[in-house]
């Protein structure tokens, strides 16, 4: 049975494959962290609704501009019209470019037809409602009432990437720049746009005094692993350089590269969130990054 509350009352209500969605209920606000896939949001409002009660919604803090963090977003306006979605001033820059408009729709509807039973739906939505209306940035406070939450800019998987800092209950809602949690001790690097910003993200996120930490596309971290999980995301962030810096030495094609990674990364937990289209697109970005960064080879 998957568990659904967790410390500070934060509540799981995501409704289906992708991001996780997290709702954080504070004394005076409420907001959810991200807002998944766009095929499954009438499943997310349904879950919202069902734990707010009379409470409205009041925003949402997004991570990153990815199509399974944001594609619930919409849907959320359209139940709450007067929801405020925060987000970086790089993410809001993102949604103001229809070709990134376009790829957001065009893999929602990927995840669509993976996914869903009736892969005769279309996903229907506006354009004009997937974008971010307050920018925020690394020290950027958002109250709560009873909390603040403080925002730190983590990039690495992306120049958007932000993460949650809930300061009196020393909650952490990590961003996918420092790592994803699947289980077993094991850490996926989810680095696309720099290794150096990836790993200074996890050392911004070390040093804060957690007392919890949620890992993106996962929840809350077994308090067994607290003392080492930052040093697996290291080693994780280290692995997954290792492994394409050898294979891009030994002359290999990029498309030879990607087959080989999907045989390694992409694996039952990860088939479960992401579709193998989305794989080789991230993975084609994350061999491109390593030539940038590391080579020429």
């Amino acid at each position: 049975m998957v568990r659904n509350v967790f410390a500070g009352g934060i509540r799981r209500v995501t409704g289906g494959p992708g991001g996780e969605v997290l709702l954080i209920t504070g004394s005076e606000k409420t907001f959810v962290y991200d807002a998944g896939m766009a095929f499954c949001s009438s499943q997310l409002v349904a879950n919202i609704k069902n734990e707010l009660g009379d409470r409205r919604l009041d925003g949402v803090l997004l991570s990153h501009t990815h199509y399974d963090h944001l594609g619930g977003i919409p849907a959320l306006r359209k139940e709450w019209p007067k929801l405020n979605v925060y987000g970086s001033a790089y993410g809001k820059a993102v949604l103001q470019r229809q070709g990134a408009l376009d790829t957001i729709r065009t893999l929602s509807q990927v995840a669509l037809e993976s996914y869903s039973k009736d892969s005769s739906d279309r996903i229907e939505y506006r354009d004009k409602d997937m974008r971010i209306d307050t920018v925020i940035g690394d020290g950027s406070f958002i109250p709560l009432g009873d909390d603040q939450i403080l925002v730190l800019e983590t990039k690495g998987h992306t120049h958007c990437s932000l993460s949650f800092y809930l300061e009196q209950k020393a909650i952490l809602l990590a961003s996918e720049s420092t790592g994803v949690f699947q289980g077993d001790r094991t850490i996926r690097a989810a680095v696309m746009t720099s290794y150096r910003d990836a790993e200074a993200s996890i050392e911004a996120c070390r040093r804060l005094p957690a007392k919890y930490i949620f890992s993106p596309h996962s929840l809350q971290i077994d308090e067994a692993l607290m003392p080492v999980y930052w040093d697996l995301a290291h080693a994780a962030l280290v692995e997954l350089r290792e492994f394409l810096i050898s294979h891009l030495k030994a002359g290999l094609a990029e498309e030879e590269i990607i087959r080989i990674a999907r045989d390694r990364y992409w694996t039952d937990y990860v088939k479960k969130e992401q579709p193998q289209e989305a794989f080789d697109i991230n993975m084609k970005a994350k061999i491109a990054l390593a030539v940038r960064e590391f080579g020429p080879f």
